[in-house]
């Protein structure tokens, strides 16, 4: 009696354990390869993006370094390069998922194989080399949709010429007390940089890329005209919070007359083409 009281009791334990089991939900993706749907940038537009998607630049892969953090050496990357084709990203390195929010992942769009295991690169601010970042999430879905930002920020002259100043013309720009270089730590999206921002960069098309910071008061910028002369003038950031965003666009308004320099107002918006359209690869 006792036997059979055991075996229906085993039985019920092991009926109650199937329908609990029932219920559980199965990731059908888990260990499956991940894959990355889309590379794209919230609120921007770039000389490496249309229409939000990566397109690389000329004569250069479209590729990205990304990173995977997983319990096991199947659920981990480390710097692995991913290639876009055709709108299709694919890599050589297989990566599984391990289910959702089990792995981390971030990236930097162009692809560095000199970046580092841990997410961090060294940067030179000189090289003018627009990087594109996704910092460290959760990987809740296979395939991924990432989310990248520009890691620098982004100074756009905007000069006006006043009616003495006739037949004069910009030949040079030169803002001064910048980072010539630092390290940027992709996973986390901070800086770091070496000794004193010395550094004299030089505008292309009245625009220049400079490594943020998060207290920069003000800093010089040097014009040359076309006639030989020079004018020099002190951009101040208090209206913008005395610090330089990544990811941000700052709007520097000048007048030009025959013999000085005004300065005008200094704005930060989102980083995003003059005309709101899509901007050509370098």
């Amino acid at each position: 009696m006792k036997k059979t009281k055991f075996l229906a009791f085993a039985f019920l334990a092991a009926m109650f354990a199937s329908c609990s089991n029932d219920n559980v939900p199965v990731d059908e993706n888990k260990d499956t390869p991940l894959t990355i749907a889309s590379a794209g940038v919230a609120e921007l537009t770039t000389r490496a993006i249309i229409e939000g998607q990566l397109i690389g630049r000329k004569e250069e892969p479209i590729a990205m370094s990304v990173w995977v953090e997983g319990s096991g050496d199947n659920y981990n990357a480390k710097n692995i390069e991913w290639i876009n084709n055709g709108g299709n990203w694919y890599t050589n390195n297989t990566v599984l998922y391990a289910g959702e929010n089990k792995q981390k992942i971030y990236a930097l769009y162009p692809y560095r194989e000199g970046a580092t295991e841990d997410g961090k690169i060294a940067i030179n601010a000189t090289e003018q080399v627009d990087y594109l970042i996704a910092t460290q999430s959760l990987i809740d879905e296979n395939p991924i949709h990432l989310t990248m930002r520009h890691a620098f920020a982004k100074l756009s002259l905007m000069p006006t010429f006043g009616t003495e100043a006739g037949g004069l013309e910009i030949v040079s720009i030169e803002v001064k007390n910048m980072y010539a270089s630092g390290t940027l730590n992709i996973k986390e999206n901070t800086w770091t940089y070496p000794g004193e921002a010395t550094a004299t960069l030089a505008m292309t098309n009245h625009e220049v890329l400079v490594i943020p910071m998060e207290k920069c008061e003000s800093f010089p910028i040097v014009i040359t005209m076309n006639d030989g002369r020079v004018f020099k003038a002190t951009i101040s950031l208090a209206a913008v919070e005395n610090e330089l965003k990544f990811n941000s666009q700052y709007n520097i308004r000048l007048q030009i007359g025959q013999d000085k320099v005004f300065v005008g107002d200094i704005t930060a918006a989102p980083w995003v083409a003059d005309n709101g359209g899509n901007l050509e690869t370098e």
